[in-house]
């Protein structure tokens, strides 16, 4: 069966099984306090790029996002499964009158960012407040789930988040050879090199490909670390991962310098461009699976074939199409 023959199955399995006046969900949020719904939302505001990711995930499109002014911040993936939305401005500060316009019925918003306007969205919709600055992968899946309890779709969730780990299974095995190989993921810009360690969301994706992060970007626990040269080549990682955020950024610098060419990211051809933003800024299935993407084809391996079949449909004896 394939994925869509899988959830519409599943959507026709939930309208037999349950009723909107039967719906009633309580989740933790990220300071550990309950919150429930007792009807399934369906004018959902996002205030992070991560939950705009979960919902698109499983076809969901919110009516408001935060997404900086700029739709383009949000991952291509993304946006290519929205439809009917608009911006509710910056993350950090958004246009609560724009949000109150969209007349919303659940907005989800951001236990780093949005706690002291927590009273003042809680007086527009039910708020939710989760987990996305700062958190790191496995973080982020466990915030999906918790986003397709309040959603109205958990098993939908379930099942997408089950293929998810397919993929990025399909993905580590693709690019077998390059395990125990060194990868680091720095954003460039005019002043310096930013690097992100195992402990960031990008070094999660990394890690999840069974590829290896330098240790020293993660001392004293930071997920960015400022590196200088002399970092770069104590470390000598044998990927380095470049999202230049400038055109005239800090590495046109250093690549004048002799010792640039004794890189063995830079002498083995493995120093690779990709999108600093969307790398850097960028959280959720989608996003994460097109990092995987990019890896197997800049690499030059064989990209896992698309999973159509989920875990799921074996364990529920459903045989492909």
């Amino acid at each position: 069966m394939s994925l869509l023959g899988y959830l519409r199955w599943m959507t026709f399995s939930l309208f037999l099984f349950t009723s909107p006046t039967a719906f009633s969900t309580t989740i933790t949020d990220s300071l550990g306090n309950p919150f429930t719904l007792d009807t399934p939302p369906q004018r959902i505001v996002t205030l992070e790029y991560a939950f705009a990711d979960a919902l698109a995930a499983i076809d969901i499109s919110p009516v408001g996002i935060a997404d900086d002014n700029d739709p383009l911040n949000l991952h291509p993936a993304v946006l290519a499964k929205l439809e009917g939305w608009v911006s509710v401005g910056d993350r950090a500060t958004p246009d609560l009158e724009q949000i109150a316009a969209l007349k919303p019925d659940l907005i989800i918003a951001d236990v780093n960012r949005h706690q002291a306007m927590y009273a003042a969205l809680s007086q527009i919709a039910p708020t939710v407040l989760l987990a996305s600055r700062g958190e790191t992968y496995q973080e982020n899946l466990d915030v999906t789930l918790k986003i397709g309890d309040i959603a109205g779709h958990p098993e939908l969730m379930q099942a997408r988040l089950l293929q998810h780990k397919n993929i990025m299974q399909g993905a580590a095995d693709a690019l077998s050879r390059f395990h125990g190989h060194s990868v680091l993921f720095a954003v460039a810009s005019e002043n310096g090199l930013y690097a992100y360690s195992g402990a960031a969301y990008p070094g999660g994706v990394l890690k999840a490909l069974k590829l290896t992060v330098p240790e020293k970007v993660g001392e004293e626990d930071r997920a960015l670390r400022q590196l200088t040269f002399d970092d770069i080549a104590s470390m000598d990682p044998d990927i380095l991962l470049s999202g230049n955020m400038a055109p005239d950024s800090i590495l046109a610098q250093w690549q004048q310098q002799p010792a640039w060419q004794t890189l063995k990211a830079v002498s083995s051809g493995q120093l690779i461009g990709v999108d600093g933003n969307h790398w850097a800024n960028c959280r959720g299935m989608l996003a994460s699976e097109a990092m995987a993407d990019t890896l197997q084809h800049a690499l030059a391996v064989t990209p896992a074939p698309p999973s159509e079949v989920l875990p799921s449909e074996r364990d529920l004896g459903i045989e492909p199409e």
